[in-house]
């Protein structure tokens, strides 16, 4: 039997294009109006994630999980964990959660580790309703905090973010696996201005309140300013035709990274690598290397699921 399915998020339906074309109608009124009321509604809506009424849960077929809660910043993260041995974590990123990488289970699990997915704030089935990057690492400190050493975390998308953002705060992990990174937010505050129909007056307007919230300026949390002072080392992944993260991204994220190695994908888009049998082997591959001698389990055992 296979894991289930990477989570993926439905097209755009009509209700969809509706509810778009009203907040860019509401938002034009706004930008002429309150000003000032359209940027927090803008900055509001770029730190609330999309959340299922029916969240998933991370799991493959014949491993039981261990389900528990880690507090983090006053909310409660959702946490699961099957295996012994060093412990990865599993970063989901923006409008995902941990099942997204239930195909890493097995492999990791059979390859001799211990491993623990948990939904971001915000995300699934943890507490809240709005969060950021800086957040989403304090999370992953906390779920440190908890579970003790960490051998490494694999992290997607914003979830990358936040684990490099962790681990320039000294993160206790050995090694990090980062698939489709971005580099700074700025990339998707535009784009959500976009989608809103902003002018670059209410755009600028709505980043500063964005900046505001997460209580730094924006430019120290991009990864290619941080990278150069992180010294584990890292396997990056970036497929060249994301549609959500540019490929330019993860690029110069691996190019700033000391010793980083950079593996362009094909055909896999934004989320697909994280059910891909290649990517699975190439990351497996890569923790054991750092692996505790003592920990280490035959090779064969090894499997991409």
């Amino acid at each position: 039997m296979q894991p289930p399915r990477v989570v993926s998020f439905p097209r755009k339906s009509t209700n969809g294009r509706f509810l778009q074309r009203l907040l860019r109608a509401q938002f034009r009124v706004l930008g002429r109006l309150a000003p000032a009321v359209s940027d927090r509604k803008a900055a509001a809506l770029f730190g609330t994630p999309r959340r299922r009424r029916r969240p998933p849960e991370p799991g493959t077929p014949g491993l039981v999980a261990e389900r528990f809660g880690v507090s983090s910043d006053g909310g409660q993260l959702a946490a699961w964990n099957w295996g012994a041995g060093p412990t990865v974590v599993l970063a989901h990123g923006w409008n995902g959660s941990a099942a997204q990488f239930s195909w890493f289970i097995r492999p990791l699990v059979e390859a001799g580790f211990r491993v623990v997915a948990f939904d971001q704030p915000a995300h699934g089935h943890s507490s809240g309703r709005r969060t950021t990057v800086l957040k989403m690492a304090e999370a992953l400190q906390s779920i440190a905090r908890a579970v003790g050493p960490l051998h490494a975390v694999v992290a997607h998308s914003l979830g990358a973010t936040a684990t490099a953002l962790a681990l320039f705060d000294n993160l206790p992990a050995t090694r990090v696996v980062l698939v489709a990174p971005p580099a700074a937010p700025q990339h998707f505050i535009g784009l959500l201005a976009g989608g809103l129909g902003l002018s670059p007056e209410r755009t600028e307007g709505m980043l500063l309140q964005v900046q505001r919230d997460v209580g730094v300026h924006l430019e120290s949390l991009d990864i290619r300013r941080v990278a150069g002072w992180i010294r584990q080392p890292a396997l990056l992944f970036h497929d060249v035709a994301d549609r959500e993260v540019p490929f330019d991204h993860g690029r110069a994220i691996a190019e700033a990274w000391p010793g980083a190695r950079f593996v362009p994908l094909e055909h896999l888009g934004h989320t697909r690598p994280l059910a891909d049998t290649e990517v699975l082997r190439a990351a497996v591959a890569f923790l054991r290397e750092g692996m505790p001698a003592a920990a280490v389990v035959p090779a064969e055992k090894a499997t991409s699921g």
